[in-house]
């Protein structure tokens, strides 16, 4: 090591051209990397989504989700398997435990499906297998509007500004949404069916296989050879009216054909089952865009609005960009780099204040730079994004940067004060600290190694964090080894400026003398009455920490503020799209009021044709940057009580990234058990016991009312004498009244793209029980009416079915306002557990965030403890002692009483953000504590002095080098605390609880910890060492502080 300090010493001109090249690699590197609110996050869920058009709940539930649910059962690595039956569809998600390749758990899924494939039913569309990753959230929307025609409005932004936008660099994909979609309608007449003895699934079936272009063969003519192909491809209305569905012989048996115009209508119309969307009350079109994997979120937005503005709009059409991520990406990213350079400042100045010496502080001021662009390298070369989450651990590291560099720079200022030449001041200077700044870097660092081993979201989350801060304390090492002593060799002198020699003795007069003497008679006063301050110091800290783990609140990971929320809104089953649309406007014009001069834009979406009672209203607001007035749990709140006057269910939530729940409640129970009637009647208890709860808002019954339903039931003896199968039967009702897409077509000379073709009955939206009971069932060669063969009857059938581990489950959501989320839960459980009773067979789980809650601090815990053992195990190993890394523990428990003192005066909740404050405190915390009882150790040695003397003299000698080590990564970190701008609620929590252990770990430290071991040293002398240990002792002193003058 000494060699390589005096190669760098003697070659400056090197050290500064390597200096250049990093800056410029780094410059390079910053250019490149991707910018995010998040980290990307694989979460270890696959889904896999079945489109099963015009089949009900309960069908789609027996004949796919069940089918699906077996055949993944056997899967490996499966934690939960929950699914959805609805209407046209079935989602079956599949939960692994982390850690699972999700490829290979992907493919294990696929070859498990096509063991079952054939056992779905033929009108079954193929499952699709999807991974979840925090990368497949849309990064904007855009709203296309400005005309009328919603179905010209459509095709162009389907046609034309899709494709646009899809030319970016970065976009995967670009998802039309709303508007009129194109579709060729076939009304067919019953009783034209009749009269030509021909059943409506004919007309479909003819069409779907006729529909083709078909190659057959080739033949030869000279020198050429031609390809043969027959050309049956349909290209326009004409086409489809003169296709051909059967032969009728007459009376006299003269053969004519039967044309689907001699049956039905043929026209173009427009899918029934689609999405309207206004925005601002404007009927609109929207495009939902999102980036490619790894792509940077703040470049794409920027591509993709740069298309948007190049593109020549048709005449009247208008676009807005909606909901764009990397506005609020933007916002939190500059809050995070603001606190790091007011932080880097605030540090500089207080090294100013203690040193008084503009070469020294400017060469610690141009290490911190350095030590970031080394930083901003690695992050490359390690596929960090930047994002909020890996800036909050290079603000953290801002702080503990400088500490290597003053260790380095003030025992070259005590070599050269000794008489020791400019270059051998600085190669013994840094080669003397280089061990124990390395082993006080790696007591730092090694708290962040347990989140290696540890699974989770945790892990997935703090990952860049934990990166960001290791590398950077790495890069702060190296800098203050090989850089630092060439600077120091030609910059520090014994001289100092005059102006700045008065300001250091000021200083020095009526700011550290005093504290010193203060510190020095409480010292003194702790070592001569060790039990009178040990005994109540242990008990009022353990005290401060139980009572702080009672009472602080609780949560998994805190909401971030992104000025966006959602109402969903679902009004009584039947409620037509009309109704639910007058409603929406009523609702809009109630959230105009409250939100009022915060409001950007204002979007509602309904669907038509399915599901015509449910709706979306989504709010942007403005930015906390932009003076806005409110929070968005505030709004949420009066939305909330505004619009329970409507007769509907209303579930208002906030939206933005959150790290944890994948179900977005915060208070979720589940009731898991196949009596669907018996669930729901437990549901409603539990609603109105826990209503009243303090905090809880919102409690209902997630589950959708009843459909009303025309259940057929086929006589299936009758119907097997007539060689009819119950598929068959449905079929044909299916056709009839729910309308079959026959087949695609691509029509000529249009500017329409793909266009399907729907056969129905005419009238579809007026049919009667009556007209069920004729529609027309082939029987050998003649039509026979439904009525004759199956009873039909007038029921009630689920919306929506919900199953969870194969068993069909009922939830219960609320959300939380004003109280910390765990004790809400305790009053939950208190009240159900005391005033509901559960029948057998349902078991009741709690979902939501308080899941999220207790696997993230199940996964800290872990965290925590492997974080205490590294650190006693790297303190041992210096010492050579099993006692003195004991004592020095002892600061740890402050810290953390620390800790949660500040949580509780800023009222902020122990959560995911706030408990890895105090796992990095375990690393920061016992530095000090190594630099008094090292150094007493040192004393006991040189001197034959006992406890007692040594601690007063290491007290003294080093609380001027503690506190300024200390203030540096206090100041570094307070601009977090401010927790100024969007994204805050993640970084925030983490500096609080670090600022607040840090003081009064630091107090308690200088008294407590020399305290104890003078106690201990007293009835157990320390043993000698030989020259050579004691010459690494000496050194290890210099850990993480400065030599006193």
């Amino acid at each position: 090591m000494k060699t390589i300090i005096e190669t760098v010493v003697k070659r400056p001109v090197t050290i500064l051209m390597v200096i250049v090249s990093v800056i410029i690699l780094g410059a390079v590197s910053l250019s490149k990397l991707s910018i995010d609110f998040m980290p990307s996050i694989e979460v270890p869920y696959v889904s896999i989504y079945t489109r099963y058009k015009n089949a009900g709940p309960e069908e789609i539930e027996k004949s796919v989700t069940k089918i699906i649910e077996g055949a993944v059962a056997t899967v490996n690595n499966i934690k939960e398997i929950t699914s959805t039956s609805r209407e046209n569809a079935s989602d079956v998600t599949i939960e692994f435990n982390w850690g699972t390749d999700l490829n290979d758990a992907s493919e294990d899924i696929r070859e498990a499906l096509e063991q079952v494939i054939d056992l779905l039913p033929d009108s079954a569309e193929k499952p699709i297998i999807r991974k979840f990753s925090t990368d497949d959230i849309s990064l904007m929307e855009v709203a296309v509007y400005g005309i009328n025609d919603q179905a010209a409005l459509y095709n162009i932004a389907d046609n034309q500004i899709a494709p646009q936008i899809k030319q970016a660099k970065g976009v995967a994909q670009a998802e039309v949404l709303g508007g009129l979609k194109n579709e060729i309608k076939i009304d067919v007449n019953l009783n034209r069916l009749k009269a030509y003895n021909i059943n409506i699934n004919e007309i479909a079936s003819v069409l779907a296989r006729d529909n083709n272009n078909l190659v057959g063969g080739q033949a030869n003519q000279g020198f050429y050879r031609y390809t043969i192909r027959t050309m049956g491809e349909i290209k326009s209305l004409d086409d489809i009216k003169n296709t051909i569905i059967s032969l009728k012989k007459d009376s006299v048996g003269n053969s004519s054909v039967v044309k689907i115009q001699d049956l039905a209508e043929v026209y173009q119309g427009y899918d029934d089952d689609i999405n309207i969307i206004k925005i601002n009350g404007e009927n609109s079109i929207s495009i939902a865009v999102s980036k490619e994997s790894g792509a940077n979120t703040a470049e794409v937005s920027k591509n993709v609005i740069k298309q948007l503005e190049e593109y020549n709009f048709p005449q009247g059409v208008k676009y807005e960009i909606m909901f764009n991520t990397a506005d609020s990406i933007n916002e939190s990213i500059a809050g995070v780099l603001d606190a790091a350079w007011q932080g880097g400042l605030f540090a500089i100045i207080v090294l100013m204040i203690y040193m008084w010496n503009i070469r020294t502080v400017s060469i610690i001021a141009i290490s911190i730079p350095i030590s970031i662009i080394v930083t901003f390298t690695l992050m490359y070369f390690m596929k960090v994004t930047l994002n909020v989450i890996s800036l909050s651990g290079l603000v953290l590291g801002i702080g503990m940067m400088v500490d290597n560099s003053i260790v380095v720079l003030e025992n070259i200022f005590y070599y050269r004060h000794h008489g020791y030449g400019k270059y051998s001041s600085a190669i013994n200077g840094a080669y003397k600290v280089s061990l124990a700044i390395s082993a006080s870097t790696f007591t730092t660092i090694a708290v962040f190694l347990p989140f290696l081993y540890i699974e989770g979201m945790v892990s997935q989350i703090f990952r860049d964090l934990c990166i960001t801060v290791t590398v950077s304390m790495i890069a702060s090492l190296l800098v203050a080894i090989l850089i630092v002593p060439m600077f120091g060799a030609r910059l520090i002198t014994n001289k100092k400026l005059k102006l700045f020699s008065k300001f250091e003795s000021l200083s020095n007069k009526y700011i550290h003398d005093n504290m010193s003497n203060i510190y020095n008679k409480i010292l003194n006063f702790s070592i001569r009455r060790k039990k009178t301050v040990l005994i109540p110091s242990i008990i009022l800290v353990f005290s401060v920490i139980f009572l702080g783990a009672m009472f602080i609140g609780k949560e998994g990971f805190p909401k971030t503020d992104e000025g966006q929320y959602m109402v969903r809104v679902t009004m009584p089953i039947g409620t037509k799209y009309e109704q639910t649309q007058s409603f929406i406007g009523l609702m809009e014009n109630d959230i105009r009021e409250i939100v009022k001069d915060d409001l950007i834009k204002i979007q509602s979406r309904i669907r038509k044709g399915d599901e015509e009672n449910n709706a979306n209203i989504r709010i942007e607001l403005k930015s906390k940057n932009e003076g806005r007035k409110g929070t968005i749990e505030d709004y949420i709140e009066l939305t909330r009580e505004k619009l329970q006057r409507y007769p509907a269910k209303i579930n208002v939530m906030a939206l933005g990234t959150r790290s944890g729940s994948g179900t977005g409640e915060a208070i979720r129970i589940e009731m898991l058990g196949d009596d669907a009637v018996q669930a729901k009647e437990l549901g409603d208890r539990i609603v109105s016991v826990i209503s009243n709860i303090d905090g809880i808002r919102g409690a209902m019954v997630d589950i959708d009312e009843s459909n009303r339903e025309l259940q057929i039931y086929v006589n299936r003896d009758i119907a097997a004498k007539m060689g009819l199968k119950v598929n068959d039967v449905a079929r044909i009702i299916n056709t009839s009244f729910a309308g079959r897409t026959a087949t695609t077509i691509t029509p000529d000379n249009s500017d329409f793209t793909d266009v399907d073709v729907n056969v129905q009955l005419e009238n579809i939206d007026k049919v009667t029980i009556d007209d069920v009971k004729k529609v027309s069932i082939p029987v050998k060669g003649v039509l026979i009416p439904l009525s004759s063969i199956a009873d039909i009857v007038k029921s009630y059938g689920p919306n929506r079915i919900e199953r969870k581990d194969r068993k069909r489950f009922t939830v219960v959501i609320a959300s939380v306002y004003g109280r910390p989320l765990n004790e809400v839960i305790a009053d939950i459980k208190y009240n159900i557990d005391n005033n509901v009773y559960i029948p057998n067979g349902i078991s009741v789980n709690y979902g939501g965030d308080y899941e999220d809650m207790n696997e993230a601090f199940s996964q800290l815990i872990q965290a925590l403890v492997l974080a205490l053992v590294l650190v006693y195990a790297i303190m041992a190993s210096q010492f050579e002692s099993l006692i003195a890394p004991f004592v020095i523990a002892f600061a740890i428990p402050f810290g953390f009483a620390g800790s949660l003192i500040a949580l509780f005066i800023t009222k902020t909740t122990l959560n995911a953000y706030s408990a890895i404050g105090f796992i990095v405190l375990i690393g920061i915390v016992v530095n000090n504590g190594i630099v008094l009882i090292d150094y007493m150790n040192q004393l006991m040695h040189e001197k034959h002095i006992n406890g007692d003397e040594s601690a007063l003299l290491a007290g003294k000698r080093r609380l001027r080098p503690v506190l300024m080590t200390t203030l540096t990564t206090i100041l570094g970190i307070l601009p977090m605390t401010l927790g100024i701008g969007s994204g805050n609620e993640m970084y925030k929590p983490l500096a609080i609880a670090l600022l607040g252990g840090l003081v009064v770990s630091t107090m308690f430290t200088l008294i407590i910890v020399p305290t104890i071991y003078a106690g201990i040293r007293n009835k157990i002398p320390l043993k000698d060492y030989d020259k050579k240990d004691q010459e690494s002792a000496n050194d290890f002193a210099l850990n993480n502080t400065v030599n006193a003058k």
